[in-house]
């Protein structure tokens, strides 16, 4: 495969197609479905939250996630374990509209490949999401930016998915199938 660059984006070009030579060659994998469009939040729940809450949001979901059934994904060790969780709030930071140190440190995201020597297939996923939303309750986040937060995290996490189970669709959860979670109870 090729890459061109078309306004900052990288993309594989197919080279001409080759009929049958002497030897056997091998074609590059595909992927088995088409990823969802992720719809990356503004700066504004940077803004209303910061980097301290962002980071504390992280390590809790990241606390929940090394309980559950997808805890063999986080290290044993706690020292190891606080470096991945501060790692991963970088990113979230950064996502979020914060300093760039995770993409300066680290690079791209590459979510789905950085995480290519785990499995996570869509329970994985589900998980990950679920707690996700737990962990969203538990701190009280900030109720204006809950949609857009959600919409987010639910489309992205399709994109970590690197082992399929099955050929159907990863389940959608919109964010409209959860809102009536966050409303106050009374």
């Amino acid at each position: 495969m090729q890459e061109d660059t078309i306004e900052g984006f990288h993309c594989n070009v197919q080279a001409p197609f080759e009929k049958a030579g002497a030897e056997i060659r091998m074609t590059d994998a595909k992927v088995d479905f088409v990823f969802p469009e992720v719809p990356f939040p503004s700066n504004k729940i940077f803004a209303t939250m910061g980097a301290q809450a962002i980071e504390a949001m992280v390590v809790h979901h990241h606390t929940l996630l090394r309980k559950s059934a997808i805890g063999e994904l986080f290290p044993s060790d706690d020292a190891v374990f606080a470096h991945v969780t501060h790692k991963t709030a970088e990113f979230f930071i950064e996502a979020l509209g914060g300093a760039q140190d995770f993409s300066t440190q680290y690079g791209h995201p590459a979510l789905r490949e950085r995480h290519f020597r785990f499995l996570i297939d869509e329970k994985a996923r589900d998980i990950w999401l679920m707690l996700y939303k737990k962990t969203l309750k538990d701190i009280a986040f900030p109720t204006q930016h809950l949609e857009e937060f959600w919409n987010w995290i639910e489309a992205l996490s399709i994109r970590m998915i690197n082992r399929r189970t099955t050929f159907e669709t990863p389940k959608r959860y919109p964010f409209a199938s959860i809102a009536h979670e966050f409303t106050p109870k009374g």
